[in-house]
């Protein structure tokens, strides 16, 4: 009777667990495929996936109006001063808007980084979860020198805040520069550090950020001074 009753109780529990995994491959395909480890492409991509799967884009993704993925950039975008070269751009930040990430961010960070020249441009994080686009500009300073936009900002790699813009230095090999636009959806946000007066680094909010990333997608622009024609030399 012991044995019947030990059975019994196995059982019932193995069948909870079932039911537990049946109910999450209904409620969450997306993320019962992934786990899966062999994701259907319209599975894994969930909300919206057929109207997605059409327009041959991720479900989470993001656009800009001022540049397209894989193009040259305007010269709206570039640098204006002296950088890797002379630059005489606007060195006004891209518009931005990205899809919703999954129902349990927290928030978005968006980071600027040239992945040829291993340079930080622009970097901020705890965006609202309920926020999904940056207007153009909002890298720019007010004329106190106080950031236009409510979110915080790491320091770029000039040691300054806000928006540097792209100005590679010239007839250094390679010509052209991939500046990639990355929006991160988080699982938290964070309270990073400042540094003898100086806001966090890239590298503090690249570190705070592992383990905390639910997914990411990138925009990249590109930028060649020697025969682009985009404001630099």
């Amino acid at each position: 009777m012991k044995t019947q009753k030990g059975w019994t109780m196995k059982t019932n529990v193995l069948l909870s667990l079932a039911m537990f995994a049946l109910l999450n491959v209904l409620l969450f395909p997306g993320v019962a495929a992934m786990l899966a480890g062999t994701p259907g492409r319209a599975a894994a991509r969930g909300r919206n996936a057929q109207a997605d799967d059409a327009l041959n884009q991720p479900r989470f993704h993001v656009k800009s109006s001022t540049f397209q993925n894989n193009t040259v950039i305007p010269s709206s975008m570039v640098f204006n001063g002296t950088l890797g070269s002379v630059c005489t751009g606007g060195n006004t930040s891209p518009d931005l808007e990205w899809t919703p990430s999954l129902p349990w961010t927290k928030s978005y960070a968006v980071v600027v980084y040239d992945e040829t020249g291993e340079f930080t441009h622009w970097g901020v994080y705890n965006i609202p979860a309920n926020v999904t686009k940056l207007p153009s500009g909002a890298g720019s300073l007010d004329s106190n020198g106080a950031p236009v936009i409510p979110y915080p900002q790491i320091s770029n790699d000039t040691f300054t805040v806000g928006y540097v813009g792209p100005c590679p230095p010239a007839n250094v090999e390679p010509l052209t520069h991939k500046y990639r636009f990355t929006v991160y959806a988080l699982d938290t946000t964070f309270d990073l550090p400042q540094f003898n007066g100086f806001l966090a680094p890239s590298e503090t909010l690249f570190r705070a950020m592992i383990g905390h990333v639910i997914e990411t997608t990138t925009i990249t622009g590109l930028l060649n001074c020697e025969n682009m024609g985009s404001g630099c030399s």
